[in-house]
């Protein structure tokens, strides 16, 4: 695998093939593709001398209409990240996120369970649906997206988990698909704070288009038609 890897380094066009491997059978979001590339590599945490540390891992949100591929788009991340869990809004939680203090009869007093983002340590979490879930299941992903802990304090248990965890969401607008005579930014139904802590934030628009939708029923029909590799033109 070394040898194979130093190989594909030498290729000039590595990166471009790196885009075109992410789920070829979904047309077109070329720009998406790269971020996603670019997202399951990772880039370095810094630790400042003053102690501070800048996370190195890099959160993206898919802001865009219905039948956009955004959750073929997550789960095709999933399988590529050698360590990746995924949930989607409506069945998630905010202590299924992060950490959750159980009673035990077996030990006869509290335990703490971890969390998909606690679990993900080192690794990706796909969220789909992030419109789905209640304000206040959001909001305790805001300490994980951006210092990467998670801090419990209950039942007589006070821990800090490590939740070094890349976060790959998906979203719809606002009123379920984009108005194209309203600006984005007033159709993104999320709070600020959490839109804030995601670096990249993509509005993925469904657009009636005659050229790029024949385009498209083309690609579609001809990836039903094989099962082997295909580009579109």
């Amino acid at each position: 695998e070394e040898a194979e890897i130093k190989e594909l380094a030498k290729d000039p066009k590595i990166f471009d093939k790196m885009i075109s491997s992410i789920a070829p059978s979904i047309y077109g979001h070329e720009k998406v593709k790269e971020a996603l590339a670019l997202q399951l590599v990772g880039g370095v945490q810094k630790q400042r001398k003053d102690g501070i540390i800048t996370r190195g891992d890099i959160h993206i949100l898919l802001m865009g209409d219905p039948g956009s591929g955004k959750s073929q788009l997550l789960k095709r991340v999933k399988i590529v990240a050698p360590k990746a869990s995924y949930v989607s809004g409506k069945g998630a939680s905010g202590v299924g996120l992060t950490a959750a203090v159980i009673k035990d009869e077996f030990i006869r007093g509290y335990a703490l369970e971890a969390g998909a983002l606690v679990l993900a340590n080192k690794g990706l979490c796909c969220i789909d649906e992030l419109d789905k879930m209640r304000e206040e299941d959001r909001s305790a992903m805001h300490e994980a997206l951006e210092q990467q802990t998670v801090t419990i304090a209950k039942a007589n248990i006070q821990a800090t988990l490590l939740a070094q965890t890349t976060v790959l969401a998906a979203a719809n607008p606002k009123l379920g698909r984009f108005d194209p005579f309203a600006t984005p930014a007033e159709q993104i139904d999320l709070p600020p704070a959490l839109i804030t802590r995601f670096d990249l934030l993509f509005p993925i628009k469904d657009i009636p288009d005659e050229t790029n939708d024949k385009r498209m029923a083309e690609f579609i029909l001809r990836s039903h038609q094989s099962d082997e590799g295909f580009e579109a033109e």
